[in-house]
């Protein structure tokens, strides 16, 4: 579901992340995205949510199960949005604050063009705090939301153009 090259771009270059929700009341709720990890056949996307995210987010999801993670590559603004369902979570292993280590790296390596001194790079790393929780999802849709002319496009799965198609 998830295309070979935004794999690559989750895995190399995206570094910033927000999740949005909904209750059961239908109120929207957005959550912090610390990291992320596709699995090897790109249908499922697992988000990395900091602890004061994730005893709400896990409550929207239980009520529902409906969630979208938009990710990008600040500096850029290179964004993806991933539409799914919920399908578990847990806590994060060691790998995956590692990956979120990572991803924050990356977050603060693609704001220096800003000329940001030695003490905003520390106020950036921090305002990505270390994961607790894991939630996988399987991913549904894929849309472009860099800003552009072809922001709000879907990206997969593809979209049917043949005659007939509905």
């Amino acid at each position: 579901m998830i295309p070979a090259r935004l794999i690559r771009f989750l895995d190399e270059r995206a570094n910033i992340g927000f999740a949005g929700t909904r209750d059961r009341n239908l109120a929207p709720s957005g959550h912090r995205v610390s990291g992320w990890q596709t699995d090897s056949t790109g249908r499922t996307l697992t988000v990395f949510i900091p602890l004061p995210w994730a005893n709400r987010i896990v409550e929207s999801l239980l009520d529902n199960g409906a969630i979208a993670i938009t990710i990008e590559e600040a500096g850029t603004h290179e964004t993806y949005q991933f539409k799914g369902r919920y399908l578990s979570h847990r806590p994060v292993h060691p790998s995956e604050v590692a990956i979120a280590s990572r991803a924050r790296e990356r977050f603060v390596k693609g704001l220096q063009y800003l000329s940001v001194g030695e003490g905003m790079a520390a106020v950036m790393k921090a305002s990505i705090p270390a994961p607790t929780l894991a939630v996988e999802i399987e991913v549904h849709e894929v849309f472009l939301q860099t800003p552009g002319p072809g922001a709000g496009s879907r990206i997969a799965p593809p979209i049917d153009t043949s005659v007939g198609a509905r």
